[in-house]
């Protein structure tokens, strides 16, 4: 029982650490792949791609995909994916402005602006690469939740960008050097009323997001407590954590040892046991693992060593006294 709890511990991370890469890979390649040929195709058009959301948000989902790629090379290897916090902030950031884009685009754009919308790069930019960063964003399951201050984080990039078009379309002009109402803002509505919709629906999106990424979260942290039961003693929950140390020590390539706090935080919350010595069981047994992992080596390179001698001098005897 304590082998498969560590085994299953051990998979779930070397899953999360796939699918990370993948998404990663995925997101980035299309992304970038798309925004290329948007602004190769710039002189076709009176603005440049970059005063454009949709380019901008696309651009910085690309960003945080690429942030996540080398943290899920270092998640296979070490049998362990962690990603920094404000790495999955940087990533909530870039699916809300994605979603945005698109949620923009299906309800706005493409009804009074038609197909040019939803066709050619903007097919890509508006729907496909933000529905595969939303959607491949919620896959990868990095267990960290979101409150309502990271929701006003996210949104940043998106305020800042509305802050900028208000300047360069309403205050600036065309005419005096700024840029032309692409999004036609000011066609229908005042701009001040374009603006408060565009704040709720923003708000509304990232709120979603947010609470689907909490579920995400709640649901991966249950899959690591799904074999705990309620009856284990302290005894057993060290052996756990010891047994769980010699299946990452046998990973261990020497030089460091990542240690899943997060995990040994929570058992200690459940069953009241101090996490010092959670940890240490598990130091113990990584090193325990490790050790005997060396002792093999050094072996193994002992015994070649000595049939290396008995080698050559079973070449030196068939040779003849004139070296024939």
């Amino acid at each position: 029982m304590k082998r498969k709890k560590n085994q299953y511990l051990i998979d779930l991370e070397q899953t999360r650490s796939r699918v990370a890469l993948i998404a990663g890979i995925l997101v980035f390649i299309f992304t970038i792949s798309a925004i290329i040929i948007k602004v190769d195709t710039y002189s076709r058009t009176n603005e440049h791609p970059f005063h454009y959301f949709t380019v901008l948000s696309n651009f910085l989902s690309a960003i945080g995909a690429a942030f996540m790629i080398p943290y899920a090379a270092e998640g296979i290897r070490k049998k362990r994916f962690v990603l920094p916090r404000w790495v999955v902030l940087f990533q909530y950031a870039g699916a809300t402005c994605v979603a945005i884009t698109m949620v923009t685009t299906l309800l706005f754009i493409w009804p009074i602006q038609g197909s040019m919308a939803v066709t050619g790069t903007n097919f890509w930019l508006h729907i496909v690469t933000p529905f595969l960063t939303v959607v491949l964003f919620q896959c990868v399951e990095t267990g960290i939740a979101f409150n309502k201050l990271d929701n006003m984080h996210a949104l940043v990039p998106f305020w800042t960008y509305m802050i900028v078009y208000f300047i360069m379309v309403v205050c600036i002009g065309k005419d005096h050097g700024g840029w032309s109402d692409f999004y036609m803002a000011t066609a229908y509505t005042p701009a001040w009323l374009s603006m408060l919709a565009m704040l709720i629906l923003g708000y509304a999106v990232s709120r979603a997001l947010r609470y689907i990424q909490n579920k995400h979260a709640e649901r991966s942290w249950e899959k690591i407590s799904a074999l705990w039961t309620d009856d284990l003693d302290e005894i057993e929950l060290l052996i756990e954590s010891f047994g769980l140390g010699r299946s990452i020590g046998r990973k261990c390539s020497g030089s460091e040892l990542t240690i899943p706090l997060d995990i040994f935080i929570l058992m200690s919350k459940r069953y009241n046991i101090p996490l010092e010595k959670l940890t240490n069981a598990y130091v113990r047994g990584a090193l325990d693992s490790y050790q005997e992992k060396q002792n093999r080596m050094q072996k193994k390179a002992e015994k070649q060593a000595n049939t290396e001698p008995q080698k050559d001098s079973e070449e030196n005897d068939k040779t003849d006294p004139d070296g024939n």
